[in-house]
């Protein structure tokens, strides 16, 4: 009996094999489906094949799970793939429950947790595509779930047991394809690797691995859904590419700094994942993994950083190659004696503890770099499947240390208290409120009024309680000091990743109590933020007052404009239905009472009704014409601009180099320059770097253009590096007092400064008299005093750091002049000297970018000429 139960038994295993055998036969190979093996010299997948295989993958394997998660700005839709055994495929809510249930930690015991983490899988996140132009992570992924779905070696087999890996198979479609057909364009030509003329993503090229705190783009929003609202990995690995050269690959550990905020098991985890990494790629014999040096752990901004900030394990891989899907070969003498200042300096040829066995020269493919890519992807998933119950239990203490740090008002307050009837902008504090939902932030809303700290808040007020994401909270809250790093002991400063000062808080001008006391917080948890309450207030229909101080108000104006109201600026102060309004407050007629409400319901603003307009000084707007210059080198600011000018519904065209150069300006009535170096915009690419017909910028024949445009009567508005282009080529009365500084003795790579407006200029209108810009390697402007010249805001002469790091600020920043007009013949030159709306997250300074937009359209003249 017992050797026929063994027979059956043998039997129904050959039974199974075959059959799995029989299903893995069917699962298409990456090569099947797009023609070719990813990873071939001189051949870059474009996104719809590399959609269709994963789509292939799904039907073909019950491995896989294929859901669309979203669609990119071009409107390309975005796919994650969710790929572990049949079994755990079977019970995917399960799976996740738990372990949204342990990363949020509410209502589970310590006993309920271990439990948890014994039944659940570890989730990881992998992904590809990120920045386009960086290609063999994007042409990986496919390589990398086929491997998961059909590998039959143990250790596939435990990755699948134990984990659910979520591939992400390009994290910005509409960026590969855009890469993909320039290189397409140019393979075999004398501009094959050059770079792409436009940005690699529709409106912030690279700067989409800088939007992961604000989330403003929707590829953003898409994953960080998944990754705070559906999965809640326990750890994220986000590909990329170069490195520092002559490295192949960086992993973790992180540079230094660390940002207090964290968990210090995020830190001590991400050590521990780079050492299992690095000790792969030593067992493998793949040479030149570099750690320790770059990349640091102090920003909350970027697609690995964010998670961290979550208690997720968030990290990144920098895997050697430039130049798309060209091979490169380096001889022995190119493979420098030390990697470079940024690195440290570090030993290039000899092994360090972070260097261990040197890269020293040969020839790279993106099949070499995909390798490394699929190493190194192995490495997390296996280090992930073997300790898979302590990564699910570890999120869990994580998240209870930080409710418990929460309660103490240890590292931050107990709770913040956001009163919408407190602000500037109440518009921009429910922005914020519903960035920190789209982050998994916990919101609560009071029904009825309620104390706290002594303070007696209204009915509707918001309260950010104790919660497990808690360092998220914290950190784009409380001001930050950066440390004085340098290069070596007075030597220049050791540049950071990014940002060293960024709180959300400040920059977006919101006023919020922290209490350090534990009260009673609301019950009503919030999901949906609304907007601000909105409508017509008074009695009246004839006209309609409505504040500047909102940044919505500028949607309001662009759309009555539109549809053909009278909208004015008070040009002084006046009272009327029982307010004192301030100059620069709209006046809006020709609108009905019912419009009005629905626009300032939809909006969030108050359109208080007068039975007749004011008598008071009035300057009449229309609809701007904005025309914005955009160039062939794919300027991040310029896209910023573009995205903010449409989200606040400003019409613009863009402008060539060829229109400032050949065509008739006189079409605008303000010409914006955003954020680009004075020599980029001059001159642009050279010949030979880029195919003929991008070659060159503005160039002195749009120069002089420029000039004629203005003494005609155009406005000119230049933005930060913009600024030096003005100020030379047009030969304006300002100094640029830092244009020459050596880093050694000014420097403030990423940092909030405090700012000093004069509000009763038209260029400041709807502004605090204290704000905060957002300076990011900036300038300072020293304008000379004369009847043309009008400065408008200051940098701070005290207490001008409120967050980050600012070396010689002392010397050369305190008291200059940060915004400034000029009068150039019949025309005006603005210059803000930083970007008031860098990255589109100072929401407290985007009326410095709309003010002069709306003010070009006046026609009597607003200032008499001192």
């Amino acid at each position: 009996m017992q050797r026929r139960k063994t027979i059956i038994a043998s039997c129904a295993v050959v039974l199974l094999a075959l059959g799995s055998s029989r299903t893995l036969a069917q699962v298409p190979a990456p090569a099947d489906i797009i023609g070719f093996a990813p990873g071939e010299d001189y051949k870059l997948a474009h996104y719809g094949p590399i959609v269709e295989y994963f789509r292939a993958l799904d039907a073909a394997s019950d491995r896989v799970v294929v859901t669309e998660i979203g669609d990119s700005s071009l409107g390309r839709p975005m796919l994650l793939a969710a790929i572990s055994s049949q079994e755990n495929i079977a019970n995917l809510d399960r799976y996740r429950e738990i372990s949204s249930r342990l990363a949020q930690v509410k209502g589970v015991s310590d006993e309920e947790a271990r439990q948890l983490a014994r039944e659940g899988k570890a989730i990881i996140w992998i992904d590809g595509g990120l920045h386009a132009t960086e290609v063999a992570h994007g042409q990986m992924t496919p390589e990398l779930a086929h491997w998961l779905a059909t590998d039959e070696s143990d250790e596939a087999r435990l990755i699948r047991d134990q984990t659910i890996v979520l591939v992400m198979p390009n994290m910005n479609p509409d960026g590969l394809d855009i890469v993909a057909s320039w290189y397409e364009g140019n393979v075999g030509t004398e501009f094959e690797t050059s770079p792409v003329p436009e940005l690699y993503h529709h409106y912030i090229g690279h700067d989409n691995n800088r939007d992961w705190y604000m989330f403003t783009q929707a590829e953003t929003r898409a994953v960080a859904r998944q990754l705070y609202h559906v999965w809640f990995p326990q750890i994220v690995y986000n590909h990329h590419q170069p490195g520092p050269f002559p490295a192949r690959i960086w992993v973790p550990p992180f540079e230094n700094p660390v940002n207090p905020n964290l968990d210090p098991e995020i830190v001590t985890s991400l050590n521990f994942i780079g050492e299992a990494m690095k000790t792969r790629f030593n067992q493998e014999g793949k040479p030149g993994v570099v750690s320790g040096v770059v990349y640091d752990l102090w920003w909350n901004g970027s697609m690995r950083g964010a998670p961290d900030f979550h208690n997720m394990l968030g990290f990144l891989s920098e895997t050697a190659g430039r130049g798309y899907a060209t091979p490169r070969c380096y001889e022995a003498d190119e493979v420098p004696d030390t990697f470079n200042a940024r690195a440290g300096n570090l030993p290039a040829k000899r092994p360090t503890t972070s260097y261990t066995d040197p890269w020293l020269g040969g020839c790279w493919h993106m099949r070499d770099a995909m390798d490394y890519m699929l190493t190194g992807s192995k490495a997390v998933m296996s280090i992930g499947a073997k300790l898979k119950e302590d990564y699910l239990y570890n999120i869990y203490r994580m998240g209870r240390r930080q409710i418990e740090k929460g309660i103490r008002a240890e590292g931050g307050p107990f709770a913040y208290v956001i009163d919408l009837d407190a602000q500037h902008d109440a518009g921009a504090a429910v922005e914020l409120l519903r960035i920190f939902r789209i982050a998994g932030v916990e919101i609560r809303q009071a029904d009825v009024s309620f104390s706290a700290g002594g303070t007696e808040y209204p009915a509707g007020t918001y309260v950010i309680p104790p919660q497990a994401f808690r360092p998220f909270v914290v950190d784009l809250m409380e001001a930050k000091v950066f440390p004085d790093r340098r290069q070596y002991p007075g030597g220049p400063p050791e540049p950071p990743y990014d940002m060293t000062g960024y709180e959300l808080r400040l920059q977006m001008g919101i006023t919020v109590e922290g209490i350090d006391t534990p009260f009673d917080v609301p019950a009503r948890v919030v999901d949906d933020v609304p907007p601000p309450p909105g409508g017509v207030e008074g009695q009246g229909d004839r006209a309609f007052v409505l504040t500047h101080t909102e940044n919505n108000s500028a949607i309001a104006v662009n759309r009555l404009l539109a549809a053909g109201a009278t909208v004015q600026w008070s040009a002084e102060p006046f009272q009327a239905t029982g307010h004192d309004w301030p100059a620069g407050t709209f006046i809006v007629e020709g609108v009905s009472r019912p419009e009005a409400q629905a626009l300032g319901a939809e909006l969030g603003l108050r359109f208080h009704a007068l039975g007749e307009a004011p008598t008071v000084v009035r300057h009449r707007l229309r609809a701007p014409r904005i025309g914005l210059y955009k160039g062939f080198t794919g300027n991040m600011p310029e896209g910023w601009t573009r995205w903010i000018l449409e989200r606040y519904e400003f019409p613009y065209k863009n402008v060539s180099n060829a229109d400032i150069q050949t065509g008739d300006l006189s079409g605008y009535d303000i010409i914006v320059l955003p954020d680009q170096s004075a020599g980029s915009m001059l001159t642009g690419h050279r010949p030979g770097r880029v195919p003929p017909e991008y070659v060159g910028g503005i160039g002195e024949s749009g120069v002089r253009a420029l000039t004629r445009y203005v003494e005609g009567g155009g406005w000119l508005l230049a933005i930060d590096q913009a600024s030096n282009f003005a100020i030379e080529q047009l030969g304006l009365p300002v100094r640029n007092t830092v244009r020459d500084a050596e880093s050694s003795e000014f420097f403030i790579p990423g940092s909030l400064i405090r700012l000093d407006l004069d509000t009763d200029d038209p260029l400041a209108y709807g502004m605090p008299e204290e704000g905060i810009a957002f300076f990011v390697r900036s300038q300072v402007f020293d304008a000379a005093e004369r009847r043309d010249v009008d400065v408008f805001s200051h940098y701070a002469r005290d207490d001008y750091l409120a967050s980050g790091w600012a070396l010689g600020a002392d010397d050369l920043l305190t008291g200059g002049d940060a915004g400034v007009r000029i009068s150039l013949g019949d025309g005006q030159v603005i210059l803000h000297a930083f970007e008031p709306a860098f990255r589109a997250q100072p929401h407290g300074t985007f009326k410095l970018l709309f003010n002069p937009l709306f003010a070009s359209t006046v026609e009597e003249p607003i200032w008499q000429r001192r």
